[in-house]
């Protein structure tokens, strides 16, 4: 089961659930993200249209993304709401807790190898990674491109030496383009020339695109984010060099994404 690290869940939050109970006028959700816990929605808070029977919009066992409008922890009693939210608002949530369902399953992994139970692995690792990155998942993916941040928000290097292996071992780490901005400019009688050779010459090693005088767009992709902004800036470094021989000057820019 996918878990939040505080109890209750906060007013406006979106929460996944599985209708538990229904009668006419109020169906009876079960929070799949909070252990034991319960919300209704009523009739009013269904649809957009008026309804007579609760069980037209909804039935027994069926997931539902669904608003909190209201939480009072002392009575546990948990207003939701599925007519404040859209299609786009349900696709959105339910990728987010099929990625925590998978970084759950990386969570496992990482306890075992440190002797955790899944509760203690979730109060070591999987909290601390909500927490700083808003997702596990997320947390997962950043130890996979750049784990040094792990260390610099507070995780202890021994769980991100564990988390990293555990990333690596499971999740397919994708190309990430990175892009620049190259202004050039020959102040000699053939400088288009000399800069369209020059350019010629960068792109057997890289991406680039003619954008409109004297702009370039230049680009690398590469799984190591690291690698390939350094590797772009050395590129940009000697292109520029080459046009200032060819009696120019030029200037680069990292986009950022």
């Amino acid at each position: 089961m996918v878990r939040k690290p505080n109890e209750f869940p906060s007013q406006g939050e979106k929460v996944i659930g599985t209708v538990k109970r229904l009668n006419p006028y109020s169906a009876f959700v079960e929070l799949d993200e909070y252990e034991g816990l319960e919300g209704m929605i009523h009739i009013s808070e269904a649809s957009r249209k008026w309804v007579k029977d609760i069980r037209e919009i909804v039935k027994e066992g069926q997931k539902v993304v669904a608003l909190v409008m209201r939480v009072d922890p002392e009575k546990g009693h948990i207003a939701l709401s599925l007519k404040r939210l859209g299609r786009r608002d349900y696709d959105e949530k339910m990728k987010e807790f099929k990625r925590e369902q998978k970084a759950e399953k990386m969570l496992e992994l990482v306890g075992k190898e440190l002797g955790l139970n899944i509760d203690q692995a979730y109060e070591e690792v999987g909290f601390p990674l909500m927490d700083i990155f808003g997702e596990m998942f997320k947390g997962f993916q950043t130890a996979l491109t750049n784990p040094d941040i792990l260390g610099k928000k507070g995780i202890p290097e021994k769980y991100v030496k564990v988390i990293k292996a555990v990333a690596e071992k499971v999740m397919e780490l994708k190309e990430i383009e990175i892009r620049g901005m190259l202004e050039l400019r020959s102040y000699a009688p053939d400088g288009v020339e000399r800069i369209k050779n020059i350019l010629a010459e960068a792109a057997k090693k890289m991406e680039v695109k003619y954008i409109s005088a004297p702009k370039y767009l230049i680009s690398i992709k590469s799984k190591d984010i690291k690698t390939a902004e350094k590797k772009l800036e050395t590129m940009a470094d000697e292109i520029i060099r080459q046009v200032e021989k060819a009696d120019g000057e030029g200037k680069f820019e990292k986009i950022k994404e």
